[in-house]
């Protein structure tokens, strides 16, 4: 979608109904480091101080508004998607809808822990870190929302500016003054001040509903409004492009660039700076002192329109933008600190798996180079002539990483970069490898003209080749069955299986179609891609059951099992997807995914790929919580138990030998809960979306 001319709001985001997109909304994020945390080759990064670090998050349907939440997390209004978002400084989402959601505006976080937003049906909401909704009708469409300084929060609509006290009490003022507001802060002299789009003026309102309103011939459709360090008010003119500040005594001033282009969001940043959006501006933020110093920033790769902009509790700058068609969430740094997975050192990447070293490994084509990647993006480039336009890399048995190579051989190379080659007259065009049940490595011989001579092969870690003929028509991809036998894709619609003894079976069924990469699955299965659109499940026995994807088309696509217990594949559109073994699919888009080529499932729980563009790239998944310890171990009734672990976010549930306890805060390493009445010694637990932790030892009640 491509937005021509300037954006009116009134409100923020109803005109962004009825639009429909066919993506799946996700609970979690996709998350690329831009440009894929580009390093070159070697120990480390080159810093690169002309552009900020910028990190997505993706699968979001429209990112209206952005804030820092109390529990140290980012919250959003997402209002096509009629939910509330939050997302951690560690890349995880959560996705909220209820009934009483409805095109979400503005948001904030409240002086009573929660956050607050408005809505486009005619309502002020309550959302709580863990995601209880209740919602206070205002028959008015809500703008902007902020704490006041009163213990209330502020809100604009339709029919005035509005207040609501924590309890749900609402009020409405109405005023000759009030014309068109947009969004509200307070301001330092204990007022709350407004931008008048409509009538080109700011507005301010006292905690007794008392109004004032400012002019000037500089104020030109004012939109977003805030405090500023120096104590002045900072506001944006989306109609002249301009700056605008006021002091609490009213006197304004004006401040233009050429980069200042119908400027929208505007908010102070952890530099002490103001920073803002820009409509006309794609992918670019601007930065703006408090004597009035302009500087644009260019955020790299480009992006889209970004609607808002905050600071995170992380230091860093949060925006929400909207690009061709999806939604992300950036965080961009303001030290321009640069790191990629790119560079030279990247040279057309293909094969990528998990190495006993904590370390990614993948194979260069382009380049004839091994490379490997540390989950903190340090990139090092393996060269040796043992080592030709290499393909496809699994890990050994022995500790070292075996791959193949276009000149019929077969490479090892020790996690330390040594570097060894092993042939002879049966390697043919080796393809994909993988180690087997038996201690050896199997790969697939595809032979130069396909369907014709094509076997599987075999070699120990000493090096002997064993050759298996059979059924292998055109195989593809070959992998390690639940059943302690290989199986491998044919280019004839059908499966194949090896035992270590080299007994072939071939299984074909209507549901195999073109099959091309397959894994072996957490369930006991086997699962692949067809090139038809569809994931295919066999069981050892031989059954099929097949997936039809229809948000995508997947043809040729590599395919893992993830260490979140998910089935995750590539397919040839650029995206990336994962199927639950019970057949629930999710398709993750996004405007950085550049033809993946090969998947895997990472060591730090994340999935990983490689790219046609030359990158790398990582993929977070949700991944079950682990609780490590908590503190103190024991007391009554009432107190306050910190619990530290991994993967604690987004928890729905803390429990002291099985009752509730109530949350107070909730990071993805922490965890501060209140030990709950009537409650007696016993494990604790911790729920989230994921799955359930529970303590080794147990709280006791005193």
């Amino acid at each position: 979608m491509v937005f021509a001319g300037t954006l009116k709001r009134l409100p923020i985001a109803l005109r962004r109904r009825n639009r429909v997109r066919p993506h799946v909304s996700l609970w979690f994020a996709v998350l690329v480091t831009v440009p894929f945390l580009g390093v070159t080759s070697g120990a480390g990064a080159a810093a690169a101080a002309s552009a900020p670090k910028v990190t997505v998050y993706a699968g979001i349907e429209w990112p209206q508004t952005i804030t820092a939440g109390p529990d140290g997390n980012l919250w959003y209004t997402d209002s096509l998607n009629n939910s509330i978002g939050r997302v951690t400084p560690e890349g995880a989402v959560t996705t909220f809808q209820a009934s009483g959601i409805d095109a979400p505006q503005g948001i904030t976080a409240g002086p009573d822990g929660n956050l607050w937003f408005t809505d486009g049906g005619g309502a002020v909401g309550r959302i709580t870190p863990t995601g209880s909704v209740e919602t206070f009708a205002t028959s008015a469409r809500g703008g902007g929302i902020v704490a006041g300084p009163d213990g209330n929060l502020w809100f604009t609509s339709t029919l005035g500016i509005g207040r609501i006290s924590t309890a749900g009490t609402i009020q409405i003022f109405t005023s000759s003054d009030i014309d068109g507001p947009e969004r509200i802060t307070a301001g330092s002299d204990g007022a709350l001040w407004f931008t008048n789009e409509a009538g080109d003026s700011i507005g301010r309102i006292t905690t007794a509903g008392v109004v004032s309103t400012y002019t000037d011939a500089t104020i030109s459709d004012p939109t977003d409004i805030v405090a500023g360090p120096d104590g002045n008010l900072w506001f944006t003119n989306e109609g002249n492009n301009s700056i605008g500040s006021i002091t609490t005594a009213g006197v304004v001033s004006n401040h233009t660039d050429p980069s200042i282009d119908a400027p929208d969001s505007i908010t102070v940043g952890p530099d002490g700076a103001l920073w803002f959006t820009s409509i006309h501006r794609a992918g670019t933020m601007g930065r703006i002192t408090t004597s009035g110093a302009v500087t644009s920033v260019a955020v790299t790769p480009p992006f889209g329109q970004f609607f808002s902009i905050t600071t995170g509790p992380d230091g860093n700058l949060w925006l929400a933008n909207y690009q061709g068609g999806y939604g992300t969430i950036l965080r961009v740094s303001t030290t321009g600190e640069s790191s990629s997975f790119g560079g030279d050192a990247i040279a057309s990447p293909q094969g990528i798996t998990s190495g006993p070293d904590g370390n990614l490994w993948y194979t260069n084509n382009a380049n004839s180079t091994i490379g490997r990647i540390t989950t903190g993006g340090v990139v090092t480039n393996y060269s040796d002539p043992g080592i030709n336009y290499p393909d496809s890399i699994a890990a050994g048995p022995d500790g070292a990483m075996w791959f193949t190579n276009s000149n019929n051989t077969i490479g090892r190379i020790t996690t330390a970069g040594a570097v060894t080659d092993y042939t002879n007259s049966s390697v043919s065009n080796p393809t994909s490898i993988t180690a087997g049940p038996d201690g050896a490595l199997w790969f697939i011989n595809e032979s130069f003209t396909k369907h014709v001579n094509s076997t599987i092969g075999r070699i120990t870690t000493a090096g002997v080749i064993t050759s298996f003929p059979g059924p292998a028509r055109g195989p593809s991809s070959i992998t390690t069955g639940p059943d302690g036998a290989l199986w491998f894709t044919n280019g004839d619609d059908s499966i194949g299986r090896i035992t270590t003894s080299g007994v072939v079976t071939d299984f074909t069924s209507s549901g195999i179609d073109r099959p091309e990469a397959i894994t072996a699955g957490p369930d006991g299965n086997l699962w692949f891609t067809n090139g038809s659109s569809y994931i295919g499940r066999m069981t050892p026995s031989g059954t099929v059951t097949d997936y039809y994807i229809q948000e995508t088309h997947i043809s040729g696509g590599a395919i893992t099992a993830g260490p979140d217990g998910d089935i995750w594949f590539v397919d040839s559109a650029g995206t990336i997807g994962s199927i639950t073994t019970s057949g629930s699919v999710r398709i993750y888009g996004n405007s950085l995914l550049q033809y993946p080529t090969a998947i895997t499932g990472g060591p730090d729980g994340a999935i990983w790929i490689t790219q046609q563009d030359d990158t790398v790239g990582r993929i977070p998944t949700p991944v079950t919580p682990d609780i490590k310890s908590f503190s103190p171990s024991s007391g009554p009734d009432g107190t306050t138990v910190s619990i530290t672990g991994k993967h604690l976010d987004g928890a729905t549930s803390v429990t002291f030998s099985g009752i509730p306890a109530g949350i107070i805060s909730d990071t993805a390493k922490q965890i501060v809960a209140e030990v709950p009445s009537g409650g007696s010694s016993g494990l604790v637990t911790v729920t989230t979306p994921v799955g359930t932790a529970t303590s080794a030892t147990a709280f006791s009640v005193t």
